[in-house]
């Protein structure tokens, strides 16, 4: 309530004051008076109180209507982008892909080598057998990305022993070979060695004298691909064996001698080539069918291991 309003209210309250009857006495009518206006001023401060609610109700609902607005925002901003959270669920797990890619790359290393996980020898064929026939096959093989073969070629060897060879290399198994964290196609060459049993000698070389002479250097400093050396080096380094079958037609012609090739053995102390030098033609198959099987210890220059060109003799002696 204003001032003016309370105003008005003054003169009712001065009537109410003059209805109080005179018949009371002087002390009566001063607590009388006074319990009026003490009435009269708790009306005015009810009545100002009450024109003063609708504004505070007014503020007070102003404020509800703010607060609910911001209480009821963030639904409807939540409500907006929920297609734009949607949109973007393939791009975090895209984006979660080439993790689960990576993790698997570690947890898959690169191979070094071609694991075997199925093995199966070769049938010695009767022909071959019966012919006293010794030699070694190698053959090229097709690797799936499975690890399993699926195609052989045979690169050498005497055709007597390479359809067994092949035969046999088609029922390999391999451990996948994995580049990059994924299992790849590759190729692969091996040997297939026929001897018998008899004849094979597995030789011990003392540690000692195993690397005979391993000082040689090429000019550079550096150690060379290929060294030469003679055959009584190469005898020490021997470490697997195949004794030559004396060739029957030979041995009903009288025929011995000796035979000379030149080898190369390769860093892992297998042959890798062979040529005939000198003896005779009768015996120079079952020399060189026995030598190709040969193992040696891998020779050492410089703390590296090297090709070697050597010559080996192999001696047919009548008894």
């Amino acid at each position: 309530m204003t001032g003016d309003e309370a105003a008005k209210w003054l003169p009712k309250s001065f009537e109410i004051f003059s209805e109080i009857p005179e018949a009371y006495g002087a002390h009566q009518r001063r607590i009388q008076i006074s319990t009026v206006r003490r009435r009269v001023l708790l009306e005015i401060q009810f009545l100002t109180i009450m024109a003063k609610l609708p504004k505070f109700l007014l503020g007070f609902l102003c404020l509800c209507a703010a607060a609910w607005s911001q209480t009821a925002s963030p639904p409807a901003q939540d409500s907006a982008p929920t297609p734009q959270a949607n949109e973007s669920q393939p791009a975090t797990e895209s984006d979660k892909k080439p993790s689960q890619d990576q993790s698997s790359a570690a947890a898959l290393p690169n191979s070094t080598k071609l694991e075997t996980v199925k093995t199966v020898k070769a049938i010695y064929p009767l022909q071959a057998a019966e012919k006293e026939l010794q030699g070694q096959v190698w053959v090229k093989l097709q690797v799936s990305a499975t690890g399993d073969v699926e195609s052989v070629e045979v690169i050498s060897g005497d055709p007597v022993l390479a359809k067994s060879a092949v035969d046999a290399a088609k029922k390999w198994k391999f451990k996948p070979f994995i580049k990059n964290g994924k299992p790849i196609a590759v190729s692969t060459k091996m040997p297939f060695n026929f001897a018998f049993s008899e004849n094979i000698h597995q030789e011990k070389v003392p540690p000692d004298e195993s690397n005979p002479r391993t000082e040689a250097s090429s000019g550079d400093g550096t150690a060379p691909k290929r060294v030469r050396v003679g055959a009584g080096v190469t005898t020490g380094l021997l470490l697997y064996k195949v004794q030559p079958v004396y060739p029957p037609e030979a041995r009903r012609a009288r025929i011995q001698g000796t035979v000379v090739l030149r080898a190369v053995i390769d860093k892992d102390g297998r042959i890798s080539d062979l040529e005939l030098v000198s003896g005779p033609k009768e015996l120079a198959p079952a020399a060189m069918g026995a030598v190709q099987q040969w193992r040696y210890r891998p020779y050492l220059l410089m703390g590296n291991p090297v090709e070697v060109d050597t010559q080996i003799q192999v001696n047919f002696q009548l008894r």
